[in-house]
């Protein structure tokens, strides 16, 4: 499963392993950056590296909204 995620100025791509809930890996395209998760909370902390200390403080309410609507 596969879901993309815009926020601030940038879109991050989320794909789940559909073996295992919440384990799968996530990519910036803009720059190609790739990390994998194992777990929502580590999903979490993978997103917030990706955006950013300040985007996260500006965008975290939306980003874990959307997070609570993915069918994981």
């Amino acid at each position: 499963m596969e879901y993309r995620l815009f926020v601030g100025n940038q879109t991050l791509h989320i794909i789940f392993d559909r073996k295992q809930n919440w384990h799968g890996y996530i990519i910036r395209p803009s720059d190609g950056v790739e990390a994998a998760f194992s777990s929502r909370s580590c999903l979490e902390h993978v997103i917030e590296g990706l955006l950013g200390r300040r985007a996260w403080t500006q965008y975290r309410q939306q980003v874990l909204t959307m997070i609570d609507q993915f069918q994981v």
